[in-house]
């Protein structure tokens, strides 16, 4: 009986530090999760801050610095191609020469999206959103973009709640970007068998 009773203790004594093991293991785990998000996150405000830079309007641009790129690809076009990748269907920037407030198009499978992409160093507004809105209406159109490489002003948000109109800042702008390389990832895996 002594016997059982010293094996019973030893498994106890045995299961509590597996618990305490394995807790501690889960608590190690969280953290790293926990320190990835965080990473994760300040990686992509990072990358957002310098796709701000990189399309600030004319005349704000920074001149003589050698880490941005000097090349004709403008705001519109970059999120249009970032549309294209990431959500499918065919994207195109408007000369916005008729006045309606809106300077993209977007056909998909669920129907015609208009946006509108403002480049400024100011926050964006409740004036942006209304336009896109009222573009949406007239051409009854299935949802909307006002796309910044900066941020919306907290009206904004609340404004925008309801109205099918996607606010996208330059967080978004690097969630799209980043989506859209791990597409072309995958394709670029799926060619590579073919080639050896």
């Amino acid at each position: 009986m002594l016997f059982l009773e010293l094996i019973a203790g030893i498994l106890v004594v045995l299961a509590f530090i597996h618990f305490f093991w394995t807790k501690r293991q889960d608590e190690y785990k969280g953290r790293l999760i926990l320190q990835h998000l965080h990473t994760s996150q300040d990686m992509k405000k990072t990358l957002a801050l310098g796709i701000y830079l990189r399309f600030l309007p004319t005349g704000k641009q920074l001149e003589n610095n050698a880490l941005l790129l000097k090349d004709d690809i403008t705001l519109e076009a970059f999120t249009a191609s970032l549309l294209e990748k990431t959500r499918g269907g065919t994207a195109w920037v408007l000369a916005d020469a008729d006045r309606l407030g809106i300077n993209l198009e977007h056909q998909t499978k669920e129907g015609l999206f208009v946006g509108q992409i403002v480049r400024t160093e100011h926050e964006i507004g409740i004036e942006q959103i209304a336009l896109v809105h009222s573009n949406i209406v007239k051409k009854r159109a299935a949802g909307g973009y006002v796309v910044t490489a900066g941020i919306f002003s907290e009206d904004a948000i609340v404004y925008a709640k309801g109205l099918n109109i996607e606010l996208i800042d330059g967080v978004g702008l690097t969630d799209l970007w980043l989506a859209s390389l791990g597409i072309a990832e995958k394709e670029i895996q799926k060619i590579l068998p073919q080639l050896t």
